[in-house]
């Protein structure tokens, strides 16, 4: 081989074509040995988009294989495990991608969603997409297309199956193992049942080890923090290696918590999705074919800037991936240019240990105690008064060069559910400084996402149906061109110490309106130091984080952030919190759910806020002041205008409004 030919094998994460015939090299990370194309199809009907033209979903699957001894590797948990020492790893992922039909109509952006529990959220937040069985079933108003963007979803999460048919991105990983023989420990259940029946089910996320329940215990608690109580083994038996049934005691809320603690086999090596979303992004990106010599889907779009996005559970990965330096390609350059955590809060992902379980997050009433939810938790460098540990998200991406332009967007309910203050907070109620190459905002009184119908089984209120969609978008566009061509996007709109818009979890602190028959949460996802380094957490109840949350005006609406007109003109008050009803464990925050609370249409008693008649004199007034609120954050380089047309159109059918 020649030193030319050697070179080229060495770019990042993959094996080319002329490399094939000598085999992987200890050099290489990883390499994309076939990239099996299984379908190609016109999207959405053969319907062309103004700027990008006719569409196309090509579904693929990615046959990888990567090298335990990397230096790059070696973060994934077990890799050692994975074979006999010297062998690479063999896995598969699901690859979906949107493109433009003709490159002359494509944009070269590249945008990399982590797909949400293997489905596709992303168009829906960016193109008010309707989604069906996981994947946009319409092009909605089309944004990303009209762009001209492509989008790819890359399986990662390991507990997905490998569909290989576009309908969701999963992945086919192997199990670790110990010198050839099933590797065991300590895993758990939990599960909220939300219902009134006398017997429930847990699925097992990996089989029992053993099926002696002496092996295993249930416990059961009114909330979080209530002391557990032990269940008879008589009340629960093995359903197989991988699920138990429950008789679940009288007298018990139907909100009550039960967990299953119990010794586990045959963890899968889910750390590699996380290679998974670094060496197939890096393949794409190089439009060069795959290791058996078949054409890369984008060799005649290859993209000038990869985007990374990720909302709500593949936020939290994405923020982890990171952390977890996979956004440095084996070449040293960066993976993704640019990446937006959407509704991730402070979190990151239970993902990359053994065991892992990747769907699990805290709350402050299921899963509080979960891997995923310490320390670092803002992208700045700084040392954690609490733990006294020192860290960053963007730590190790500093360190090598490869930090994308990043956007952090979050809800409120982040700041109630998520610790979403600790991004910018220190826990001890300083502020922090976040990196140049990081913006925050917040999508002010949104919940976790819009809501889509008014009320759920177990909340005492209304859900949040406050628009995010157009913030979304306006801030796709600013992240695509900063990370391009480094023009600045507009400055972070967190709320923060600085500007007396963060503060403590009551109402007089926060400054929410006495309102009759409406409760105030009394606490929210209270976070506390845990040491998972041992076989069991390990709660260090005296290292308490001082969580905050947005200050809101006399409507009950926050303050700071990216004020929608929803929010900045509203008809109601919308809010980052909701409450279990009773019989549900009440007064519980309920999920990631905000509220609506409709202001009253003429003055009522018992209600402080101003009525609708006493706002706006007529539809026409309300549309002006819509419109006003509207062309002030296009401005500001904060909504688009084809959404300001939108707001305005919507406002003057508006029938909560007079005419």
């Amino acid at each position: 081989m020649t030193r030319t030919r050697h070179l080229l094998c060495l770019f990042p994460a993959l094996l080319l074509a002329g490399c094939a015939s000598t085999g992987p090299s200890d050099t290489l990370a990883s390499v994309v040995d076939r990239f099996d194309i299984v379908s190609r199809t016109p999207a959405f009907a053969g319907a062309p988009f103004e700027g990008g033209g006719e569409y196309e979903t090509i579904v693929a699957v990615a046959h990888m294989r990567i090298n335990p001894r990397h230096p790059l590797n070696r973060i994934i948990a077990d890799i050692d495990q994975g074979g006999t020492p010297l062998a690479w790893i063999s896995y598969q992922t699901d690859v979906v991608i949107l493109r433009p039909r003709e490159a002359v109509h494509a944009s070269r952006a590249l945008l990399v969603e982590l797909p949400n529990r293997g489905g596709y959220l992303f168009p829906v937040m960016a193109n008010d997409a309707v989604s069906e069985a996981g994947k946009p079933a319409t092009a909605g108003n089309g944004f990303t297309m009209r762009r001209g963007h492509t989008l790819a979803w890359i399986g990662w999460q390991g507990d997905v199956p490998l569909a290989a048919n576009g309908s969701a991105a999963g992945m086919q990983l192997p199990l670790a193992t110990r010198a050839g023989m099933p590797i065991t420990g300590p895993s758990f259940a939990e599960a909220v049942f939300d219902n009134g029946e006398t017997t429930g089910t847990m699925a097992l996320a990996y089989p029992a080890a053993s099926l002696d329940q002496s092996q295993a215990a249930l416990t059961v608690r009114a909330y979080a923090t209530a002391a557990p109580v032990l269940v008879a083994r008589s009340a629960w038996r093995f359903e197989g290696a991988s699920a138990v049934t429950i008789a679940r005691p009288g007298g018990v809320d139907a909100g009550a918590i039960y967990r299953f603690d119990y010794q586990a086999s045959n963890p899968r090596l889910m750390g590699l999705g996380m290679a998974a979303v670094r060496d197939v992004t890096s393949f794409l990106k190089s439009g060069a074919p795959d290791g058996a010599g078949q054409a890369n889907p984008l060799s005649d779009i290859r993209p000038n800037v990869a985007i990374a996005v990720g909302v709500s559970q593949s936020g939290r990965v994405l923020r982890d991936l990171i952390w977890q330096g996979f956004n440095q390609d084996p070449a040293g350059g960066k993976v993704f240019d640019g990446a937006m955590p959407l509704i991730a809060g402070s979190r990151k992902s239970f993902v990359n240990v053994r065991f892992g379980q990747p769907g699990r997050y805290s709350t402050q009433h299921l899963d509080h105690v979960t891997y995923g939810d310490q320390f670092p938790f803002s992208y700045a460098v700084t040392t954690d008064p609490v733990s006294g540990r020192t860290d960053g998200i963007f730590a190790r991406c500093q360190a090598t060069a490869t930090c994308p332009k990043l956007m952090h967007v979050d809800s409120s309910v982040e700041f109630w559910q998520g610790r979403a203050s600790l991004v910018v907070d220190n826990g001890a109620g300083k502020d922090i400084a976040l990196p140049n190459d990081v913006r925050a905002y917040l999508m002010s009184s949104t919940q976790h996402m819009a809501a889509d119908r008014p009320f759920t089984v177990v909340c005492k209120y209304p859900s949040n149906p406050a628009r995010q969609g157009p913030a979304v978008r306006v801030l796709l566009d600013r992240l695509v061109d900063w990370a391009r061509s480094g023009k600045e996007p507009p400055a972070s709109r967190y709320p923060r110490h600085a500007d007396s818009m963060l503060t403590q979890p009551t109402r007089e602190a926060v400054g929410f309106p006495d309102l009759a028959g409406v409760d105030f949460p009394a606490a929210l996802n209270e976070l506390i130091v845990v040491d998972y380094s041992g076989e069991s957490a390990r709660a260090q109840p005296g290292l308490r984080y001082n969580v905050q949350v947005p200050m809101v005006d006399v409507d009950g609406n926050d303050i700071a952030g990216i004020r929608l007109p929803d929010v900045a003109v509203p008809l109601a008050t919308y809010t980052g919190w909701n409450l279990r009803r009773r019989g549900y464990a009440e007064g519980q925050l309920c999920g990631l759910n905000g509220m609506h609370l409709p202001f009253p249409a003429s003055e009522r008693v018992g209600d402080s806020r101003r009525a609708i008649a006493q706002r706006y004199a007529s539809r026409i007034a309300y549309a002006k002041a819509v419109a006003l609120a509207a062309r002030e954050l296009r401005d500001q380089g904060l909504l688009l205008q084809e959404d300001v047309e939108r707001y305005i159109e919507r406002a003057k059918g508006d029938t909560r409004v007079a005419p």
